[in-house]
């Protein structure tokens, strides 16, 4: 069966409700054997006597010779009366008459990404899909191999979607991102090459935008720039329509202190392979400075610390005179969404909508200042570029729809949608986007970023600011 385009609707509760409906009718239609099995309606015909009808008299009946069905045959009678609209309700809401074929491991597989992608994903139109249509078809095909089903999900089922977030994971690059994040979480020394990460919109690889001096990156020689191809041998990059986030490609390069990492990187025109050894590296997430009467804040990435970083940040910089902040999100791919949220509040008084968080319910989220931030007053400039993105973008949209500050550079990326990893069967895994983001004027920037005001060229604080 078929629901409409648009309505949400999972595979287990239509078949729920199948199984339920064919059983109101069986049941009802073995009610009525019963009941007609004790009525006159299913007994030998009994002819009218030859007598005359006399007034204000009964109709005279004679017994007829032939005896009284036996109670099988009554039954054979109902059968064969109530089978056809049993089978036809049962035909008419989808309940199978036989039980199915066994599924094949990789119909199963296939079968599964569906279902997951079916119970979260924030569209519930499906991107306008016959998305019932695409399981039926899908689940029914024959799989020569694993890989056959792999392709028949990213191309066929997720694809269509429209959603490059929304994505297939292969097992190796599943059980790579899983050892990171577990390992990270238990307390072991995780360690990185020195790199900051976005995405690059042209190819759609994740490219270098920042490499820490020093680090392990620098020593071995890669360049701002540079396209990540593979990671230890995991492909970093699959198709510019299911690309690696930066967030996966920076887990692939994390991993226990000292340990080897290779990766192969797109250089220009040529594809360079490069070792080195990770170690622990300090990136500073915020730094600042005072220019005359020109503070300045540059956010390389959100982290846990970000928002008390910026907070003192600001307290120094207005110690040292300044009246005027210039805010540098540039080539800030994201990071923590909550980081984002509370250093916006920084520079908002208190009962301002931050952000929007709406899921495949409709059921939103909403973050708002509870307290005065630190500078709700001064002149503030939000430098942005095409690398502004996810979390940068969340402050970014906030600022601009309060009024708070000027937004300069260029458009920003336009992520607005947050994503959640299921496992599958087999070690694989989906990447599904359950949640987007909306601006407190209910923008959803998703694939369109925000417009900013004025190029990086115009005038901004009454002192330049040097990191221009």
């Amino acid at each position: 069966p078929e629901h409409s385009q648009g309505t949400p609707s999972s595979l287990a509760h239509q078949e729920k409700m199948h199984r339920r409906t064919c059983s109101r009718v069986t049941l009802a239609a073995l009610a009525a054997v019963c009941l007609v099995a004790q009525s006159d309606a299913f007994r030998a015909p009994l002819p009218l006597s030859s007598g005359r009808m006399r007034s204000g008299a009964a109709i005279e009946m004679k017994s007829s010779s032939n005896p009284p069905p036996s109670l099988p045959e009554l039954l054979q009678r109902a059968v064969k009366a109530l089978a056809p609209p049993i089978i036809g309700a049962c035909l008419a809401v989808g309940m199978p008459l036989a039980a199915p074929a066994e599924l094949s491991a990789e119909q199963k597989l296939v079968a599964q990404a569906w279902t997951t992608v079916d119970a979260s994903y924030v569209d519930r139109t499906f991107n306008n899909q016959n998305w019932m249509g695409i399981r039926q078809k899908l689940v029914k095909a024959e799989y020569a191999s694993r890989e056959e089903a792999y392709q028949a999900i990213s191309e066929e089922l997720l694809k269509p979607l429209g959603d490059t977030y929304t994505r297939f994971i292969t097992p190796l690059k599943y059980e790579t991102l899983r050892k990171s994040i577990v390992d990270g979480g238990s307390g072991q020394d995780i360690s990185g090459i020195g790199v900051t990460l976005s995405v690059d919109k042209a190819s759609g690889k994740v490219k270098v935008v920042d490499v820490v001096e020093g680090g392990p990156a620098a020593l071995a020689g890669l360049k701002r720039g540079s396209l990540f191809n593979e990671v230890n041998k995991v492909k970093a990059f699959v198709s510019k329509d299911a690309p690696t986030t930066a967030e996966e490609v920076a887990a692939l390069v994390r991993g226990p202190t000292g340990t080897a990492v290779e990766v192969k990187m797109q250089d220009g025109g040529s594809e360079v392979v490069l070792s080195m050894q990770r170690a622990k590296v300090n990136v500073k997430p915020v730094t600042s400075g005072v220019n005359g009467k020109t503070g300045y804040v540059k956010i390389k990435q959100f982290d846990t610390s970000t928002p008390g970083l910026v907070k003192t940040a600001l307290a120094a910089n207005a110690a040292a005179g300044a009246n005027c902040n210039v805010v540098d999100l540039r080539d800030n791919a994201g990071g923590y969404f909550r980081s984002g949220v509370d250093t916006a509040a920084l520079f908002l008084p208190t009962g301002k909508q931050l952000v929007y968080v709406v899921n495949k319910d409709g059921v939103q989220d909403s973050f708002a200042t509870t307290v005065d931030g630190v500078d709700i007053t001064n002149p503030l400039f939000v430098l942005v570029n095409a690398n502004t993105a996810s979390a940068s973008e969340i402050m970014t949209g906030a600022l601009k729809d309060q009024g708070r500050g000027r937004i300069v550079g260029e458009k920003t990326f336009g992520k607005g949608v947050v994503q959640t990893v299921t496992p599958l069967a087999d070690g694989s895994g989906i990447a599904t986007t359950i949640a987007r983001y909306e601006t407190p004027n209910h923008v959803d920037i998703n694939k369109k970023g925000i417009d900013v005001e004025a190029d990086a060229t115009a005038p901004m604080c009454p002192d330049p600011y040097p990191n221009l």
